[in-house]
């Protein structure tokens, strides 16, 4: 299901009948990316009675060195926006899980610990933006959770991925 996001082409996955939707921007420039684009993939939304649905979660291009946790100039510029986004006045009462993946190239103990230093990295940059590191948790997921095949490069780069989850209101 593809959905128009202030004029760039986003996909909208369907994680669950019941569960939340993910939208995918891994495939989308970096420099076309805005903070108001992350603001409305990450937004709660309500159904009739008012309730909050699902968790929404966006997929990013956050780039890393080969086999590291050190971020790509790229990287660095997108997650100044997804700082801004998370800062917004829609996001700013609102917990993050930040989630690293990898492909399944190297040994499953490896990636898990790469996953888990991505995040973590993740997680420290956009404290540094100047999101509240109470709001935010970071979790290496390694190559446990692929959405594309391991067999290609293509569907390699799509499993070394970024997501970020909108958890709820703070408790």
């Amino acid at each position: 299901l593809a959905a128009l996001m202030f004029g760039i082409a986003a996909v909208a996955v369907p994680v669950a009948a019941d569960g939340p939707s993910v939208t995918d921007l891994s495939d989308v420039e970096v420099n076309v990316i805005e903070s108001g684009d992350i603001v409305e993939a990450l937004a709660v939304t309500r159904d009739i009675r008012g309730r909050a649905s699902a968790q929404p979660r966006v997929r990013l291009p956050v780039d890393f060195e080969f086999n590291s946790a050190e971020l790509k100039p790229e990287a660095k510029a997108l997650l100044e926006k997804v700082g801004r986004a998370l800062t917004a006045p829609d996001l700013e009462t609102f917990r993050f899980s930040i989630e690293g993946h990898t492909d399944s190239i190297g040994g499953e103990a490896f990636n898990t610990n790469l996953s888990k230093r991505r995040a973590e990295v993740v997680q420290d940059y956009l404290a540094n933006t100047g999101v509240d590191q109470m709001r935010l948790e970071s979790i290496g997921l390694g190559e446990a959770s692929p959405v594309d095949t391991n067999v290609t490069d293509e569907g390699r780069q799509h499993n070394r991925r970024v997501e970020i989850i909108n958890l709820g209101t703070e408790s």
